[in-house]
């Protein structure tokens, strides 16, 4: 297939005749291989200027120049125009067989459209990666972070995470895999397969699967979105660490502390619009006293 050419290092191996014969025979059977001999052909047609030789010498034996015989090169004008081609089929190729990506930064959100109608709405500091074309055929998409997946009926959708894959058909479902992993289908039934163990875990609407410290748990949640797709956290006998960890993720902060004990349970939410307040619901339950550097970057506490 033409496709298994169309690599940079194979057409610059080909130019420089240093294929197998092996190698040569399967390019010159190949689509791509005719398509760049019907471009060489059309190059064959391009000229330089005409030049009148006979006036050209007698202007210069007028000015009794003397000129040094250089020897004869042999001007390939296809050439440039045959690595121009190449360098745009393999940009069209990159292009049409690449992939596109959206990632999220520090408090940014983003909802994506895909071609299916589905939509995906990416929470904090998350990347998404997907083939540009032939969707409806391979629903296939790479993530990172947190975001909540709206997805239409159609073939089977596949979401790839660090730790595993998450199939589905039609459904709604929020996939959190950051320190620990965290699913929840809001719709219809997805379909869990870790990396380490192989065994499929279905999760049906209403469902909630948690690896927390190298455990599985599950349990049943209610709700129809994800409460950060409203502008808010919430947490629910949580680590305190992990609290921390979120407010990390919606605003530009890093924390400094002294003996504060990050392991005490939390239980209680914060909201993004508003750093003062998120500190204030989430320090002060647990005993915390904060302070907040002039540039608003560090969060010093203490107990």
């Amino acid at each position: 297939m033409s496709e298994n050419y169309a690599n940079e290092d194979f057409l610059v191996r080909w130019m420089a005749g240093e294929l197998s014969q092996e190698e040569l025979e399967g390019f010159e059977a190949s689509n791509l291989y005719r398509q760049l001999m019907a471009i060489d052909k059309a190059a064959e047609t391009l000229h330089g200027p005409e030049i009148d030789v006979e006036k050209a010498l007698a202007l210069v034996t007028q000015k009794n120049l003397s000129v040094k015989k250089e020897p004869k090169v042999k001007q390939l004008w296809w050439l440039p125009a045959l690595a121009a081609s190449i360098a745009l089929l393999f940009g069209l190729y990159s292009y049409f067989f690449g992939y596109k990506t959206y990632e999220t930064g520090i408090g940014e959100s983003e909802i994506v459209l895909l071609a299916d109608g589905s939509t995906i709405e990416m929470n904090a500091n998350s990347k998404l990666s997907f083939k540009r074309f032939g969707w409806s055929e391979d629903r296939v998409v790479d993530f990172e972070g947190e975001a909540f997946f709206d997805v239409q009926p159609g073939n089977d959708f596949t979401v790839k995470i660090p730790s595993g894959t998450i199939s589905v058909v039609g459904t709604q479902f929020n996939v959190r895999d950051r320190n620990n992993l965290k699913v929840q289908c809001y719709e219809g039934s997805i379909v869990f397969t870790s990396n380490r163990e192989q065994t499929p875990i279905q999760l049906s609407q209403g469902m909630e699967l948690h690896f927390l410290g190298g455990e599985m748990l599950y349990k049943q949640f209610e709700g129809s979105k994800p409460d950060w797709t409203h502008g808010f956290s919430t947490f629910n006998e949580q680590p305190f660490n992990e609290v921390l960890d979120e407010l990390a993720l919606q605003f530009p902060i890093t924390f400094k502390m002294d003996s504060i004990n990050t392991d005490r349970l939390f239980t209680g939410r914060f909201s993004y619009h508003n750093l003062e307040d998120a500190l204030k619901t989430t320090m002060e339950p647990m005993g915390i006293t904060y302070v907040i550097s002039e540039d608003k970057r560090i969060v010093t506490l203490s107990k």
